[in-house]
Parts: C-alpha cells; sequence; structure tokens
C-alpha cells in the first residue's frame, strides 16, 4: 500500500507541474495576444496609409509630367513670339529711317 500512495504522490506531483506549465503557456499565450494585436492593426493602418500616400504620389507625378509638357510648349511658344518681337522691332527700325529720310526730303 505504501508504493500505491507514492504512485498517487508522483502522480499528483507531475499534474501539478503539469497544471503550472500549462497555466504559464496560457498567461505568456494571452500576453503576446494582448500586446501583438494592437501592433498588428497598426501595421496594417500603416500599410493603408502608404498605400494610399503611394497612389496620390502616383497622381502627383503624373500632374507634373502632364504641366511639364505645357510649360515646354508654353516655351516654345513664347520663342516664337520673341522672335516675331524681334521681326517687328526690326521692321519698326527701318520704317523709322523711312520716315526720318521722307521727312530729309521733304524740308
Amino acid at each position: 500500500m505504501g508504493s500505491r500512495i507514492e504512485r498517487i504522490k508522483d502522480c499528483n506531483l507531475n499534474i501539478e507541474t503539469l497544471g503550472a506549465y500549462a497555466g504559464s503557456l496560457m498567461a505568456i499565450i494571452l500576453l503576446i495576444a494582448y500586446f501583438a494585436k494592437p501592433v498588428v492593426s497598426s501595421f496594417s493602418e500603416i500599410t493603408d496609409t502608404l498605400s494610399k500616400v503611394n497612389h496620390s504620389l502616383d497622381l502627383l507625378n503624373k500632374d507634373l509630367e502632364a504641366s511639364k509638357s505645357d510649360r515646354q510648349s508654353m516655351h516654345d511658344e513664347l520663342k516664337i513670339h520673341d522672335a516675331k518681337l524681334d521681326s517687328h522691332s526690326e521692321r519698326l527700325v527701318a520704317h523709322d529711317e523711312q520716315l526720318k529720310t521722307l521727312f530729309k526730303e521733304r524740308n
């Protein structure tokens, strides 16, 4: 009978140890879940925000490229107008000289 009591004590000790391990393991899992859930949700929010920012940057980049071509066409048109102004300025000088010549001939 003595050996039977010892076996029961050994069994109780094993069950107690097993219970302590299981409780510790559950506490660790709950702590990890408690702290990991906010971190994971923060990461998903950050990822969503980054994808929105990336999309906005893509749209802004497209607008910038379109604006670049508009600015280039404006500069080309300004060069044409500048050339026309130079031509008109030369014609005005020529007309001024003609007028001076006409007034000299008249006097």
